[in-house]
């Protein structure tokens, strides 16, 4: 099996953020209050839902899609 490619949507919420994926039928879903903690959960639950698989990944392998408005706001 050849590595999945990563891509989260990334939704912003009343109090933090959210990021959601169906990859190779697998739901991934995680939240955090900001960005860096939000970044750190998805590291960690991509990297459990594909352990069975012998599949680790780093942060830089997996594409965030950021909401379209004002989406460098999101990163600071």
């Amino acid at each position: 099996m050849k590595k999945p490619k990563i891509v989260l949507e990334v939704i912003k919420e009343e109090d933090g953020f959210s990021a959601i994926a169906d990859i190779d039928d697998k739901f991934i879903g995680t939240q955090g209050d900001n960005m860096d903690e939000l970044k750190q959960n998805i590291l960690e639950v991509v990297n459990l839902t594909f352990s069975e698989d012998g599949f680790t990944y780093s942060i830089d392998e997996i594409e965030l899609r950021l909401p379209i408005e004002k989406p460098e706001t999101l990163l600071h």
